[in-house]
């Protein structure tokens, strides 16, 4: 088997397993590991291109800032579960359902890709567009402010 083949049968059998087993969840919990995996490698190679020193103290930090966004995810997750269990407890609908888990998600990837462009424009100044960054802070800052661009609603 080539090894082309190998790494996308290897990709989509992950994906399925993951969609399997947390349904909904799968796509965004594979974009946020995705994300926070290419945010350690790029911070890896910003530090190597520019020469700076790696440390295990900054390492150790580092690791712990992306266990809270898993477990940032996760919150989000159980509180998409949570809060229809307790509303119907007290008989109680809302006409609306809150993706908060899939929300909180995509907060965390924009803010990882954030990451990552700046690891990339510090190692190899030339090598992305500035806007793409501008765009991304402009969608963290959206969602930031519940959906309202520039105090107003959409």
């Amino acid at each position: 088997m080539e090894r082309h083949y190998i790494g996308k049968l290897a990709t989509s059998v992950i994906s399925g397993l993951i969609a399997s087993f947390w349904g909904i969840y799968g796509p965004v919990i594979l974009c946020v590991l995705i994300a926070i995996c290419m945010d350690v490698i790029s911070g890896l190679v910003s530090a190597m291109a520019s020469g700076e020193k790696l440390s295990s103290k900054v390492g150790w930090v580092g690791f712990w800032k992306k266990m809270a966004l898993i477990l940032a995810l996760a919150f989000g997750i159980f509180m998409d579960s949570f809060i229809p269990i307790l509303l119907g407890t007290i008989s109680l609908e809302l006409p609306f359902t809150m993706p908060i888990g899939t929300i909180v998600g995509c907060y965390i990837v924009i803010n990882e890709a954030i990451s990552i462009i700046e690891n990339i424009n510090k190692a190899a100044p030339t090598a992305l567009p500035k806007w793409i960054k501008k765009l991304l802070e402009g969608a963290s800052k959206t969602i930031d402010d519940g959906g309202k661009e520039g105090g107003r609603d959409n």
